[in-house]
This record gives C-alpha cells, sequence and structure tokens, in this order.
C-alpha cells in the first residue's frame, strides 16, 4: 500500500497543463460538491486530502486520507473515483466517508465557456468496514447539477436519489440528497467557497445527515491547488465539525485520436505488362551569353511577421468607453514590469469614443506567448521589443484609428481564471504602449475574452501555444 500511496504522490507532484479543481470524491467542483464542469479532454487529476472530523456526543474523532483520480474523456464527460482513506486505519465510517466511489458526469446542457450549465452524474458506493454484516455494500446513486457563474461570482445546486443496498436483517430506506454551494473570485487565483450538504438517514427513524462548510481553494499554478476547508454539522447523523486539507493536480495525457479503419477494401489491381523502353534523348543545356541574376525573395521585417492579414471588406468591431485604458498605479506597474519613461500626456481635450461605436478593423497585430511568461501577465524583454517595433509602425500611419488590446488564453484552468489573465495581459500590453512609447491612453481600449476565441485546436501543445496571444487591433471610423 505504501508504494501505491507514493504513486499518487508522484503524479500530483509531476502535474502540468490544467487547472486542478477536483473535490474530495473525485467529481470537478468545489470542496465537496460537485459543479456542472467537466474536466477537459485528455486530462487526469489526482487528489489527495486530509479529513479530521470529531463527533462531541461520542468525543470520537476520526483521521482519513482519502484519494480521488478524475479523467476527463471529452468536452463534457469524465470519469472518476476515490478511495476513503490511505490510512487504513478504519476511521471511515465514524468520519462519514465509508465508501469508495466510482462515477461519470455527463454534461447535457451548455459549453464549458457557457455561463449556465446542467449535468447529470452517476455513481456506484461500495461500503468500506471491519464489520463484515456492512462491507462491500454497494449503493447506486444519480443526480442533477446546474451552476451559473457570473464574473467573479458562481452558484451551483443538485439534487439526486441513492438506490441503497440493505444487509440481512435490516430494511435500509433509498436516500434523498441535495446540495449545492457559492464560489467567489476576490482575485484570479483564490476562490473562497460555502457549500452545503444534505441526506436522508437510510435507517427508518435515523438522523439526517446535514453539513455546512466554508473554505478556499489557492491555485498555486494552472495544475495545482491547494484547498482549505472547515464544516460543521447541523443533525446528529454528521460529525459536529470537520477539517480538511487538500492538493490537487493535473496532468495532460493526450487527445484520443485514433485513425479511422479502413471500411472498403481496394479493389485489385490488374498487372500491367512491361512496356519497351524508349530511346531517351539527352539535350544539352546552352551557356547563356549573359549571366543569370537569381532573384532572392525578399526578406519580411520583424514587424511585417508581427502583423495579421485583415478581411478584405474590414471586420466591424463595436468600442465601448467602459473598455478605456485606465493606467496602473505603481504597484500594478511593477508587477507588469513596466517603466514609465514619460508622464502621461492626453492628447485628446475630450473622449475620443464617449457612447458605443461600430468602427472597422484596418490592421491587426499579434504578439505571441513568448510575450509573458507562463501564466503571468508581465511583459518580457522580447514583449517589449515586439511592442516598440508595432509602435514605430504606427506612427508612420497617417489615418486616425483607435488601438483596442485584445487578451487571449488557451483552455488551460477555469473559465473565471482565464478571463482574467487575458485582461491582465491586454493592461499589460497597452499600459506599456502608453508609458513606453508616448501613445494616447484615450485612444486606446482593452478586453479580455479567455478561452472563447481560439484560433487553433486546444488538444495539442501547438494549438495551445497558438491561442495564447495579445492582439492590438487598429481601428478606423466606419464610412457614413
Amino acid at each position: 500500500m505504501k508504494k501505491i500511496f507514493l504513486f499518487f504522490v508522484f503524479v500530483l507532484l509531476a502535474a502540468g497543463t490544467a487547472r486542478a479543481v477536483p473535490t474530495q470524491y473525485g467529481a470537478t467542483g468545489l470542496i465537496s460538491q460537485p459543479t456542472a464542469e467537466t474536466l477537459n479532454a485528455g486530462n487526469i487529476c489526482v487528489g489527495v486530502w486530509c479529513n479530521y472530523s470529531y463527533v462531541d456526543q461520542t468525543e470520537k474523532e476520526a483521521l482519513i486520507l482519502p484519494v480521488g483520480i478524475t479523467i476527463g474523456l471529452g468536452t463534457f464527460f469524465e470519469m472518476y473515483g476515490s478511495y476513503p482513506n490511505l490510512l487504513f486505519n478504519d476511521d471511515e465510517l465514524e468520519s462519514g466517508r465509508g465508501a469508495t466511489n466510482l462515477g461519470a458526469k455527463i454534461r447535457f446542457l451548455g459549453k464549458r465557456s457557457s455561463r449556465f450549465k446542467m449535468a447529470l452524474e452517476g455513481q456506484a458506493l461500495r461500503t468500506i468496514s471491519d464489520n463484515p454484516d456492512i462491507d462491500g455494500l454497494t449503493d447506486y446513486m444519480g443526480r442533477v447539477i446546474a451552476s451559473l457563474k457570473l464574473d467573479t461570482i458562481g452558484f451551483h445546486v443538485n439534487g439526486g436519489y441513492v438506490s441503497t443496498e440493505s444487509p440481512k436483517g435490516i430494511n435500509y430506506d433509498d436516500q434523498v440528497l441535495g446540495g449545492g454551494g457559492i464560489e467567489f473570485f476576490p482575485t484570479g487565483r483564490l476562490r473562497i467557497i460555502a457549500e452545503g450538504e444534505w441526506r436522508s438517514s437510510k435507517l427508518v427513524n435515523g438522523d439526517d445527515y446535514t453539513e455546512v462548510s466554508t473554505g478556499f481553494q489557492y491555485y498555486v499554478s494552472p495544475h495545482f491547488t491547494f484547498n482549505l476547508a472547515g464544516s460543521l454539522g447541523l443533525e446528529d447523523g454528521a460529525p459536529d465539525w470537520r477539517v480538511l486539507v487538500g492538493f490537487s493536480g493535473c496532468q495532460g495525457i493526450g487527445t484520443y485520436q485514433h485513425p479511422i479503419p479502413k471500411l472498403i477494401e481496394s479493389a485489385p489491381v490488374a498487372e500491367e505488362k512491361p512496356k519497351p523502353k524508349k530511346k531517351v534523348v539527352k539535350i544539352k543545356t546552352l551557356t547563356p551569353l549573359t549571366p543569370v541574376v537569381k532573384v532572392k525573395p525578399a526578406k519580411l521585417s520583424p514587424v511585417a511577421k508581427l502583423e495579421v492579414k485583415v478581411k478584405p471588406k474590414g471586420e466591424e468591431v463595436i468600442i465601448d468607453p467602459s473598455e478605456r485604458l485606465k493606467i496602473p498605479g505603481t504597484r500594478e506597474l511593477q508587477a507588469i514590469n513596466v517603466t514609465p519613461v514619460a508622464p502621461v500626456v492626453p492628447t485628446a481635450e475630450k473622449p475620443v469614443i464617449d457612447k458605443p461605436t461600430r468602427v472597422i478593423v484596418y490592421r491587426k497585430f499579434k504578439m505571441d506567448e513568448l510575450t509573458f511568461g507562463f501564466d503571468q501577465y508581465s511583459l518580457t524583454e522580447k514583449g517589449k521589443k515586439a511592442l516598440a517595433l508595432i509602435a514605430e509602425e504606427l506612427r508612420r500611419d497617417n489615418k486616425w484609428f483607435v488601438l483596442r488590446f485584445d487578451g487571449h488564453t488557451d483552455s488551460t484552468g477555469s473559465v473565471n481564471y482565464n478571463d482574467r489573465l487575458s485582461l491582465k495581459r491586454a493592461i499589460a500590453t497597452a499600459t506599456a504602449l502608453v508609458l513606453n512609447n508616448g501613445f494616447d491612453p484615450n485612444r486606446i481600449f482593452v478586453k479580455g475574452f479567455g478561452e472563447s476565441k481560439p484560433v487553433a485546436s486546444n488538444d495539442t501543445p501547438e494549438g495551445r501555444s497558438a491561442n495564447r496571444r495579445v492582439e492590438i487591433l487598429v481601428l478606423v471610423k466606419k464610412e457614413e
């Protein structure tokens, strides 16, 4: 068993590409309650938890070490399982986690980036106990989950039914269960959680299980999460209080692409008789009277490599005044690695755009992921040089224009986290253009799109790399 435990710890520490958000039971969600989210395709998550609980009435304490595994099998489907206690100290039932589970979740409503989603979940739960009368009993659970995520807050509810297996001499009642939670993102890396759970009792005239908890998850990186929560039992069927500490991580394992099998065998090809060889006449190449000058193709300038072709007729976008760049304070400037070269001097007497305005994309530049460090929004030296080239090119353009900086990410991580990261990168790039290159902030707008506008597949490292970018749109007025 020690080898199994060390294997789980190794996988956890070696995790690498996707934000880890499994619950202590394995399903993607909060601390204990599931959400309608599903793990992205080609990722595996491992979570190890320390679960300590105490019952005042019996003065009994329980310490268990649950472990869970989650596998994303599609953009809307995941499978998972958990084992309640790697300590093997027979505290499982006392803690309220007396079963190992194997389950699956299917999101049937809403895309991964949608605000509202719904999912169906099914589990098989097998009781683990040193009591031979109940050890091995298997229950089957099904429930419906709904999730609503706004910009910084999310709401999740679920309800379901458990078909129970009874031991000899005792008739267990089937259970009804419900739960849910609220999540709040004060920052991109921190998620504060409050959740509750209720289950009816298996025993006739027994106590129901009701527990409420609060805690937080801190995203150490897009692939490693620290969890901490405390809970209170509101009925005698649950421990009086509990403390949960967990570590979870994820690793990309592939895209599940298989070759398409042949459905029709090719017809046999008749053998052809060899044809007589034709006599080949060699023609000598005459030496030209004047030397041939080989013309080398013109090399693209560094700034031309950053420019992206736009549609011939022009792509229309709407600029909103609320998206105008606000120059960050001194502390934020240090975070994004921007040192002001000169004070900001707006040249416009009044806002260039004071109402939502439809404009045309005249030119477009793209700054790739090397503009920033991994999971960072501070500009690298390469990013500053690329921005200086674009600034010099824009100074040569005599058209009236405004600029919008669009931030984008790949699908690694939660939707909320990616939305914030993309906006921070857009703000960092736009701020550097103003403070280091002297552009008017009244003509600059910023917007974060997160993972919603990929230009390549997120199933491959190359595709994810292409999706991590900041685009600079040069916008001109639409001709009336």
